[in-house]
């Protein structure tokens, strides 16, 4: 308990949210890990010098997350959160992850040019064989593996491979190629993982994984990017909000 930061009670941040987000930063730094039980909410009330009342609040919230589970009789316990991500937020992923407190690093990244198979050159509308610029990713929110990217980008953007695919990729190519992503086709379905993807996210080999295509269109419907993921069942969801017409 003495490891865990004290409250500010001389700050303008109410107190639950002191609590909330020091609760979070613990989970993020496992500091408390997956199954661990939470301290007894009388000592971490005392230790942090704020009524019950309040600390429920902070926990609550976490509970709604997904971060934090109440069972009976056995009391609070960090929980293996899935990460949901939004269809609507298809420009920044890794900023979306952040704003949701799950930065991503990237455990694999290399950049190579490859000659478009007959799927890629389909969908670029390129002649197959073509080179291309191809961006392999494996991305994670810590030691293991949660999804792969292959990103395969039209000749006509000028891409030399060269480029820093470190920085947000959309605004890469904003800023300095001057091409404007506009427009998503997404093709999502569940699918039994290859023994080479199996391999990249250290999975059995047939487990479950989401396999998401994605075309990403200018402003002129030309296409820019051609992308393939796969994501770990047991980490992603994806959510999708539809609005009724009126």
């Amino acid at each position: 308990m003495n490891n865990i930061p004290l409250l500010d009670h001389d700050s303008k941040v109410p107190l639950h949210l002191q609590a909330e987000e020091q609760l979070r930063k613990l989970i993020r730094d496992n500091h408390f890990r997956v199954g661990d039980t939470f301290p007894k909410e009388t000592d971490l009330a005392k230790r942090w010098g704020i009524s019950r009342n309040t600390l429920r609040q902070a926990i609550s919230n976490l509970v709604k997350d997904g971060l934090l589970e109440r069972k009976k009789r056995s009391g609070t316990t960090v929980r293996k959160k899935k990460i949901t991500t939004d269809l609507a937020n298809w420009l920044s992923f890794s900023h979306e992850m952040e704003d949701k407190g799950t930065p991503f690093k990237d455990l694999k990244h290399e950049v190579t040019i490859v000659k478009a198979n007959k799927h890629v050159a389909l969908q670029l509308q390129i002649p197959v064989g073509t080179p291309v610029v191809c961006l392999e990713r494996t991305r994670s929110t810590g030691r293991n593996p949660m999804v792969y990217f292959e990103s395969y980008f039209h000749p006509r953007i000028g891409l030399t491979g060269n480029e820093n695919f470190k920085r947000p990729l959309y605004e890469l190519l904003d800023e300095e190629f001057h091409t404007v992503p506009v427009y998503s086709q997404e093709e999502i379905k569940a699918i039994a993982a290859s023994e080479q993807i199996a391999a990249l996210l250290k999975i059995p080999a047939e487990a479950p994984v989401l396999e998401r295509k994605r075309l990403v269109l200018d402003a002129g419907r030309k296409p820019i990017e051609y992308n393939i993921c796969y994501y770990r069942s047991d980490w992603f969801t994806y959510s999708i909000e539809i609005k009724r017409p009126i």
